[in-house]
């Protein structure tokens, strides 16, 4: 873990007080720095601290189930579907022949899930360290969770993330980190020391992909990770995606590899006939940047 702060991030910015003091009026409510959103809720289903967070779970009119942890809004049934698209596809098919994969975090399912949408893909090694969290999305969210247990490929090893990559040596082609915002539990996700053990527990082809916030609010974040990145990997960048639950709306996620250029792609193998959010021409165009996000990364 890095020894400096973890910079100003949601998880600091927001808390599960202020959404369950919203209740009264029917709307789950996410403050964060000057801004806030809101979504008309039937109910709560599910509120209990776990071993690390605090784990939500709210009833919307139009969005499907929402998880908020410590109070930050995490995955919606509605909008799933374009983060997980994107956080597990571009890697997957930057990389010619991605077979043995690493997700850390993503304790909802939802990015196994959809590597397990490539059939050239052998093993998934699926590291999270609240078990809380994929027992609440199996309960409440299990279209993201099907398949997963059945499937012999994914290896379930609830744990430390940050300890389980710096015991790895060259083993993985592509490592998926869908952490949390910088904060207590997942500030250590964001450092160079990581970013370090992740390079080495790459094979010699190895792609890593990573969420690293939002460009309107969180630009200093996204140019650390950048920074970090670039001085390690052969090969850095950043690409955009469009999520409605979180802050702005536009999203970010930064790739690295250590020999292909991640904005072109390449595997053959993984004959996935349709995605919800993904395409290959998308592919392409999400490394195209808003010229005031180029100019906060330099």
């Amino acid at each position: 873990m890095s020894k400096k702060p973890a910079p100003l991030s949601r998880l600091s910015c927001c808390g599960g007080e202020r959404i369950m003091a919203a209740l009264k009026g029917k709307w789950c409510t996410e403050t964060y720095r000057d801004t806030a959103l809101s979504f008309r809720i039937k109910k709560k289903l599910y509120a209990k601290k776990s071993g690390f967070q605090m784990v939500e779970v709210y009833e919307t009119e139009k969005h499907g189930n929402l998880m908020a942890l410590d109070g930050c809004y995490m995955v919606s049934e509605a909008e799933e579907f374009v983060y997980h698209d994107m956080l597990a596809h571009v890697p997957l098919f930057a990389h010619p022949n991605p077979r043995n994969v690493l997700v850390i975090g993503g304790g909802d399912g939802g990015t196994v899930r959809e590597v397990m949408r490539h059939k050239g893909v052998t093993n998934i090694d699926f590291v999270e360290i609240d078990p809380d969290v994929y027992e609440v999305s199996k309960r409440y969210f299990p279209a993201l969770v099907k398949g997963l247990e059945a499937d012999k490929r994914v290896k379930f090893k609830f744990g430390d993330g940050i300890k389980f990559v710096k015991a790895a040596r060259s083993e993985y082609d592509v490592i998926l980190i869908d952490g949390t915002d910088p904060s207590e539990i997942a500030g250590g996700l964001f450092g160079a020391e990581f970013f370090k053990d992740v390079h080495r527990a790459l094979k010699p082809d190895g792609i890593m992909c990573m969420q690293s916030e939002d460009p309107w609010y969180d630009l200093d974040i996204i140019k650390g990770v950048q920074t970090r990145l670039k001085k390690i990997f052969k090969k850095a960048g950043l690409y955009l995606a469009y999520i409605p639950i979180y802050p702005s709306g536009m999203w970010s996620f930064s790739i690295a590899s250590k020999r292909y250029a991640p904005s072109e792609t390449r595997n053959k193998k993984s004959k996935i006939k349709k995605f919800r959010y993904y395409t290959p021409a998308l592919h392409k165009a999400a490394f195209e940047l808003p010229q005031f996000v180029k100019d906060g990364i330099k």
